[in-house]
This record gives structure tokens, C-alpha cells and sequence, in this order.
């Protein structure tokens, strides 16, 4: 086992990697760690690519295993790609801070040592940052972060929500993520003097169906500084207002992946002109996957959008009320393969009644890959879901690696993981030589 090749023993980590439930199998990995030195180091690889920090044990636990100080410990910190960190709303009260919280300082004293961190993902308490904290985020030592995901957990009244735009002055960001729920009084270029500086690729917006939602007019503000680099928009449970066509418009020349969903029914009604404008578009998701979800419906919506959907799509994801339903969109996806001449890569279907999808959906020739799904399937989420890293095929695999995705600043296509454990598979990769 301590002589297998280097590439052998990657395929077999990586095949024990994930667990059922898709959360990574530390212990195995741990037990590999003791092997050999080729083990431990491939171990560690994986160990050290995503670190979580949700309390301040696991914070000293981190900083024990790898210690600044030590070579081997600046090796370790130079493996992590992605951090995700809980940051506490408490503020300390006569120099003394709650004893499990994690506060602003303590993310600055973790980020100031990972080089060559990808990603941040901030589970937060605090409504904003100081000012202090974004200048330290900008300071030249700290990592060039290109994804941020702001997780909003906290619940008052009225959130401005200033955390999201905190980050968006940082210049590196290219990619962003903003779930929260609340009432939304974003700010907008007409109350806040510093724009954002960030050129983003890719916004995506999950606001759990919160009133007064998002308006198109912050959203044009909020790609300010990406007039002609925003290619991947997600928004999720938003309210849809008369602006957001405006915005729309202006940015669906350069989409490649939209996804999109709403609590009404008539926030959708501009679809199939929205997707007029979308001639580059390889991915489009609806959302619709919960059954109370009234914002599209298959047998009155999607002979309108799929009239006008445009040949460049790989990924269609939609979900379908009825078996009735069904049928319907078997048969407007056969009059789109017929008047395109183009073949679906992947067709996500999530059915929101009980029963069999049916005979029909046996043998799809018009898609590569179908993906079927009912509403009560656990894993309904990683339908729809994607992974925030540079791709040129959609939709993204869930179980995506940014390892190794920046090699001297330059963005590199990431190879598709195997995506089944499946033996015989992992054998004909190996056979393969991948």
C-alpha cells in the first residue's frame, strides 16, 4: 500500500472522500494520513482544503495542527482553498469578549495566514463590519479572495444588510453569494458614496422570499463595477419589481447561466422576453421546486419559454406540478430538439406529486443526461445547486474541487470528478490513466 503510485492513491482518496450524505469522511482521511509520506500527503491535501471555524476550540485547534511558525505548518495553511467562519454579533465589553465568540479580529488573525485562499464563507450575526475590518480585509498580506458567501443568520426587524456590500469593495472578489431573510432595505447608489469595486462574474441572491425584496435599481448598482463581466446570475425567492426587467435587459446579452425564482406568479411573466436577449445562455434553472411555488407553471409557461430558448442551452432544470404536466413538457422538449437540431447535455426534472415519472421518460433521446427528481428527495437541493468556481461546462458538479483552480493568477478549467462510487468506474478511470 506505502508503494502505490501517487495517482493511484489520489483516485482512492478521492474515492473515499465523500460520505453518504456528502460531507467530507475526516476520520478516513485522517486514517490514511498514518500510512506513509505519500499518504500523508495526499491525505492532507484533502484534509486542509476546506477548513470550517464555527467556535474558538476549534480556532486553537486549527492553529495547533498548523502553527504559523513552522514550515510544515505554512505548507498546511498553503492547502486551504476555502474557509468558512461564524462570525459572532457580540463586541467585547471592557476588553473581554464572550468566551466561544468569534469576532472580526479573529478572522483577520486566520485570514492573514492562508496565501492562497479561494473562498469565504461567513455565517453571520453581525448586521455589518467596522471600517477597520474592511481596511485590514484589503491590506497586502491578506489572502486575494475571488468568492465570498455571506450566510445572514440573524433575524431583526429591519436589516440593511451592510455586511454584503462590505465585502463588495474588496477588488479580488469575483464571485459572490448573499442568503438571508428579513426586510430588505438595500442600500442604493443614491445613499451610499463608495461603489462597489469588485468586477463580478457571478451574483447570486437567495432572499427566502423576503418583503420589500431587492430592487432592480440596487442590483444595477451592485454590478457597477462588472459592466461586462457578470456572466452567472442566481436569484432565488425574490420578489420580482417592474425595475428588475431594466436590469435584466441590461446584463442578458453576457449571461451564460441564469437561475431564477419568486413567490408570485406574475414576477415570471417576462421570461421568454428576458431569454429573447440571452443568446450566450448554456444554463437555465426555474426554481420552482417547492409545491406551494406558483411564480411557473409547465402546461401555461413553459410552451412560451421554450419557443424562445435559445440553442446555446446545455442545462434545463424546471420543476412539473402534474403527470399531466409531464406530458406536456416531454412534448415541448421534442419540438424544441426538432426545431434547434440540438441535443440537451442535462435535463433536471423535479416532480412535485406523488407517483412514477411514467414510460415516457424511459428513453429521452433529445438529452444526454436526464436527472429526475421528486420534491420529497432528500438530496432535491444538489439539483439546482452548484459550486462558486470558474466552469465552462454547466451546470457545475456539486462535488466540484477548487483545488489547484489558481495557478500563478491564471483560472484554469476544473476537471470533472467522478461522480459515482461506483468500482467498476474508478477501474476504468484508472484504465484510462485519469
Amino acid at each position: 500500500m506505502s508503494k502505490l503510485n501517487l495517482d493511484i492513491i489520489s483516485l482512492i482518496l478521492d474515492f473515499i472522500y465523500w460520505k453518504d450524505d456528502l460531507s467530507v469522511d475526516r476520520p478516513s482521511l485522517a486514517v490514511a494520513s498514518q500510512i506513509s509520506r505519500a499518504w500523508r500527503q495526499a491525505a492532507q491535501a484533502r484534509l486542509f482544503h476546506s477548513v470550517i471555524i464555527e467556535a474558538r476550540w476549534r480556532m486553537s485547534a486549527f492553529t495547533r495542527s498548523a502553527p504559523t511558525r513552522t514550515r510544515r505548518g505554512k505548507q498546511l495553511r498553503a492547502i486551504v482553498r476555502e474557509l468558512t467562519f461564524v462570525l459572532s454579533s457580540h463586541t467585547t465589553v471592557m476588553g473581554i469578549a464572550p468566551p466561544h465568540s468569534l469576532l472580526e479580529k479573529d478572522l483577520i488573525s486566520v485570514l492573514s495566514g492562508l496565501p492562497n485562499l479561494y473562498q469565504l464563507r461567513i455565517y453571520s450575526f453581525a448586521a455589518k463590519v467596522t471600517r477597520g475590518f474592511q481596511t485590514s480585509l484589503a491590506a497586502p498580506k491578506m489572502p486575494k479572495i475571488r468568492s465570498i458567501v455571506v450566510d445572514y443568520v440573524a433575524e431583526p426587524p429591519d436589516r440593511e444588510h451592510q455586511i454584503f456590500f462590505d465585502f463588495l469593495s474588496l477588488p479580488s472578489v469575483e464571485r459572490v453569494l448573499f442568503v438571508g431573510k428579513g426586510t430588505y432595505r438595500w442600500a442604493s447608489h443614491t445613499r451610499i458614496a463608495q461603489r462597489p469595486q469588485a468586477a463580478l462574474k457571478e451574483l447570486r441572491l437567495d432572499l427566502r422570499h423576503s418583503q420589500p425584496s431587492v430592487r432592480g435599481i440596487d442590483l444595477s448598482w451592485v454590478i457597477s463595477g462588472s459592466p461586462n463581466s457578470l456572466e452567472i446570475l442566481h436569484l432565488y425567492d425574490m420578489v420580482l419589481d417592474p425595475t428588475m426587467t431594466e436590469f435584466l435587459t441590461e446584463v442578458a446579452p453576457r449571461l451564460v447561466s441564469f437561475h431564477v425564482s419568486s413567490s408570485r406568479h406574475s414576477d415570471l411573466a417576462g421570461l421568454a422576453d428576458w431569454l429573447q436577449s440571452m443568446a450566450r445562455l448554456k444554463e437555465l434553472v426555474i426554481r420552482n421546486d417547492m409545491p406551494s411555488a406558483d411564480c411557473f407553471r409547465v402546461a401555461t409557461d413553459l410552451p412560451r419559454v421554450m419557443n424562445v430558448l435559445p440553442e446555446s442551452v446545455r442545462h434545463l432544470g424546471f420543476a412539473v406540478e402534474s403527470h399531466s404536466a409531464l406530458r406536456i413538457a416531454r412534448s415541448e422538449l421534442t419540438k424544441w430538439n426538432l426545431r434547434t437540431g440540438v441535443c440537451l447535455s442535462v435535463l433536471t426534472l423535479v416532480l412535485l406529486t406523488n407517483g412514477a415519472f411514467g414510460p415516457d421518460w424511459v428513453d429521452v433521446p433529445e438529452v444526454n443526461r436526464l436527472r429526475l427528481f421528486q420534491f420529497t428527495d432528500n438530496d432535491i437541493l444538489f439539483a439546482f445547486s452548484s459550486p462558486m468556481i470558474p466552469a465552462v461546462r454547466f451546470p457545475r458538479i456539486v462535488d466540484s474541487s477548487i483545488l489547484g483552480i489558481v495557478i500563478n493568477g491564471q483560472e484554469e478549467e476544473i476537471p470533472e470528478k467522478a461522480s459515482s462510487r461506483n468500482p467498476l468506474k474508478v477501474l476504468r478511470h484508472l484504465i484510462k490513466g485519469r
